[in-house]
């Protein structure tokens, strides 16, 4: 197993070392047949660069949600989990993997630029296996059997699961749902926006509460997804959060019951289009000693939420051309995470 995964995680490496060497190898070709002029380009670059990071600093970016009545607006969702987990000596893992096409249907914009729309999942595709039982699939497009394990989620499939009414900033203002989790990807079915035009740099909070357990019940922690704007490049601006809990925690129980809203991601919002075209999050958590000296729990997952063609067939679909990098990246090293395209894991 940690042969494979050893496998997994050079292969990955190596791709993110092609590309990296890429960049790498022009920058060297480029010094070698103008290496007289290289300091002069550089010191033009970086008066340039400077001259415009002045620039950005002192201009101000308003970020809102603009929509039209009548439109239909659809996200690809996906989300793969592995875990591992250890108690007593024994040794248990799971995989899955989630993907969906997420739909908003438009049914009113008011003066204002408030917005009123449907939220559905049009289609799922699901897999997941625990331990060494055999894996459970289910595509709504071509499976009539549903597993048991996606009975409620199959039930939900194309149906109107709620209606949302928010501002131009995100803020829900009003909610029509049955849903346990109305979430975008993670967080709120929407992304908080500051309410006025923000220069890049510009930071602000939205407190939340988590609830966790440990050995004395139910515990309330004091939280917050922190939000910046890390940068605007072509007319999208690349907003960077994090989960911060304020509450302290020394407890690894509590750590093991609240992994899963450790967030850390990266949303590209077209502020021309005025909705989110890319969001991205990951998740790498890991507790010791929760339940006995040799109790062990990792947790670690990847999300992915990318827009897709509208209705009428224009392309929305820009997200393709936005993986973040550099000052938007969300994590610097690959992630060994499993899939059904994985080789199977070999158990004494």
């Amino acid at each position: 197993m940690d042969c494979k995964r050893s496998k997994i995680g050079a292969a990955l490496a190596v791709v993110f070392g092609i590309f990296l060497s890429c960049g790498t190898c022009f920058v060297a070709q480029a010094g070698a047949q103008d290496g007289s002029n290289s300091s002069k380009s550089q010191s033009v670059t970086d008066q340039i660069e400077r001259a415009t990071d002045k620039v950005n600093k002192n201009q101000v970016y308003q970020i809102e949600y603009k929509l039209k009545k009548g439109e239909e607006i659809r996200w690809n969702f996906e989300h793969v989990v592995t875990t591992k987990f250890q108690m007593a000596g024994e040794v248990e893992e799971s995989s899955s993997r989630s993907e969906n096409v997420k739909l908003w249907k438009v049914a009113n914009v008011d003066q204002l630029g408030n917005i009123t729309f449907a939220y559905t999942i049009e289609s799922v595709k699901m897999w997941q296996q625990v331990g060494d039982t055999d894996p459970v699939s289910y595509d709504s497009k071509t499976d009539k059997e549903i597993p048991q394990e996606y009975a409620g989620t199959a039930d939900e499939v194309g149906k109107p699961l709620a209606i949302f009414s928010i501002a131009p900033n995100g803020t829900i203002i009003d909610r029509k749902s049955n849903l346990k989790q109305d979430v975008f990807g993670v967080g709120k079915v929407t992304i908080p926006l500051p309410e006025k035009a923000v220069p890049v740099g510009y930071e602000w909070n939205v407190p939340i509460v988590l609830s966790a357990n440990d050995e004395n019940g139910t515990k309330k922690l004091k939280a917050r997804i922190h939000y910046e704007l890390a940068k605007v490049k072509e007319n999208k601006a690349y907003i960077r959060f994090k989960t911060e809990v304020l509450t302290p925690v020394k407890s690894e129980k509590i750590k093991s019951t609240i992994m899963q809203k450790m967030t850390k991601g990266i949303v590209v919002f077209d502020m021309e289009l005025g909705r989110p075209v890319l969001q991205q999050v990951q998740w790498d958590e890991k507790a010791q000693g929760f339940e006995g000296a040799d109790s062990y729990l990792k947790y670690v997952a990847r999300m992915s939420e990318k827009i897709i063609f509208d209705s009428n067939g224009k392309t929305a679909a820009i997200a393709s051309k936005l993986a973040p990098s550099g000052e938007g990246q969300v994590v610097n090293a690959p992630v060994d995470i499993k899939t059904r395209e994985s080789n199977p894991v070999m158990r004494k």
